[in-house]
Parts: structure tokens; sequence; C-alpha cells
């Protein structure tokens, strides 16, 4: 469990067998620290310790290059265990888990082998949305974000690691829809105000650059998301983001809009909709717009 894995990683950290990953064990027991609270239990407030002996973790027989695989699986089978299955899967839980496995899994050396497990800890969270779907707070948006970031992360890492794209399957977009719905209901430019919000929140004390590849990721989650939402509401949304583009006088600005109306044409449902709009609309003296009119009368 988790009280033993920390004191295991302890012990290693003072034997001859964790010589060769000393600062590694020193920044994991940082984050598995911070991670602390994920393992309160809700029915034991003072939470008693119940170690033995016997659940001690022994290292003396695992490779050096094999310690912090273990050390992260035994982390991740601790969070579902403890926390999961006792203190619920809020995302508030989902997004410090995640954070702690980015981590963890950064203090390896860039190689495949890192990228592996990058793959592998979004695997495992896709396991665990199916076991224990992310519960929502109705306006909660920094921790469901904070897990959106951290997906994104990974996967990035695994591309950079693996040297090809990572293909999400569907549970993770399914998971994440309610969130990325949310920001394309409430902002003009859901895609900008995600991305302006992940250069803005704190990085968990990670290196981390805001990308394209960023971008390009969340756009996917985004254009899921619009399509699980009802009909009447992306028509009312498309409707909207149409008019900012009709009225803005910047065509910079109008371009940003038009970006984010293009996520929708992938949604055969809506596509009829928002030509029959764009019919209603009248030309405008601006050709950037109307060249967009004409482009939404086709779909």
């Amino acid at each position: 469990m988790y009280d033993s894995l920390v004191q295991s990683i302890q012990v290693l950290q003072n034997s001859k067998y964790g010589k060769g990953n000393k600062k590694r064990l020193t920044v994991i027991q940082s984050a598995l620290k911070q991670a602390n609270s994920l393992f309160v239990s809700k029915d034991n407030q003072d939470n008693e310790k119940t170690i033995k002996s016997n659940t001690m973790i022994s290292f003396r027989n695992i490779e050096p290059t094999e310690q912090i695989p273990k050390i992260l699986e035994e982390f991740m089978n601790d969070f579902e265990i403890q926390c999961l299955e006792k203190n619920g899967a809020s995302a508030k839980n989902y997004s410090l888990f995640s954070v702690t496995l980015l981590k963890i899994i950064k203090t390896l050396d860039a190689d495949k082998k890192r990228g592996l497990l990058s793959a592998h800890a979004i695997n495992v969270l896709n396991k665990m949305f199916v076991k224990h779907p992310v519960e929502y707070k109705k306006r909660a948006i920094r921790d469901p974000l904070g897990l959106v970031f951290v997906i994104t992360e990974l996967a990035i890492d695994a591309e950079r690691n693996l040297s090809r794209p990572y293909e999400f399957d569907i549970t993770i977009p399914l998971q994440i829809a309610p969130l990325m719905q949310r920001y394309h209901m409430e902002f003009d430019n859901a895609l900008l105000q995600i991305i302006d919000e992940f250069n803005k929140m704190p990085k968990f004390r990670l290196t981390v650059l805001i990308g394209e590849r960023h971008k390009e990721i969340v756009k996917k989650f985004l254009q899921h998301g619009i399509i699980q939402l009802p009909l009447e509401n992306k028509i009312a949304r498309a409707k909207n983001i149409i008019e900012k583009i009709i009225y803005e006088k910047n065509d910079t600005i109008a371009l940003e809009h038009y970006n984010m109306l293009k996520l929708c044409y992938n949604d055969k449902e809506l596509c009829s909709h928002l030509a029959q709009i764009a019919k209603t609309k009248n030309k405008t003296e601006r050709r950037f717009a109307n060249t967009i009119l004409d482009e939404i009368t086709k779909l």
C-alpha cells in the first residue's frame, strides 16, 4: 500500500541497491508525499498506520533500470485500491494522481523506455476511467483542466520518445467531453482559452513549454466534446460564432473565430444547419467574412 511504498523507497535510498537512482528517488519521494492526501481514508481520518513488515517492497532482486517502473506500477495499484475504491473518482483525485505519474516518469532519461511508460500510464488511466468514471463538480474547472493538461503531456512525452504519434482510443475523449463542452458553451474561443489557461496554470515544478502539439491534441478533445452536445446547443453556439465572424472588423480575430467554427465541420448532424444559418446572412462589406459565409453554405 501507499505507506509501505514510501517506506520501501526510503529503505532503498539508504541501501546499496538504490545507489544509481538516489537523485531520482529523492524527487519521487517528494512527489509521493505531495500525493499523500489521496490515501487518507474518509473512514479513518486519523489515518492509522497498519503497515506490517511483510508488506514492505524488496528491491534487492530488481535491476536499477527497473526500480522506477516498479515504483510507478505500485503507485498506480495503490491509487486504485486505496483512493478510487474508497475516496471516489473525483477530477481532483485523478488530477493529483496523474501529475504524480508524470513526475515519476520524468525522472527517467528521455528514451524509448520512458516513452513506453508514458503510453502505459495513459492506458492505465483508460482502464481506470472505465471502472471509475471521472466525477465532475458543477463549476470546477481547475482540477479537470489539470487532468487534461497532464494527459496531453503524457501523450506528447510518449510521442517524443517513441517517434510516432500517440492515438487515443474513445475512452479519454469521452471522459473529458463534459469539460470540453463547458468551455465551448462559455467562451468565445474554447481552444484559445484552454491553451491560455495551460500557459498560466502551475506546472507542478515541471519544465513545460506549451506548443502546437498541445493545441492539436486539445482540438481533437474539443471536437469530440462538441459532437456529443445536444443539437440545439450546437446550433445556438455555431450561430453565435458565425455572427462574431460577420461583425468582427479585425480579420485576425475573425480568423480565430473561423478556426473555432471549423472544429464543427466534421459534425454531420450540424453541417446542414450551419449551411442554412449562413444562407440567411446578408453579405458584408468585408471580403474575408463573405468568403467564410460562402464556404459554410456549401457544407
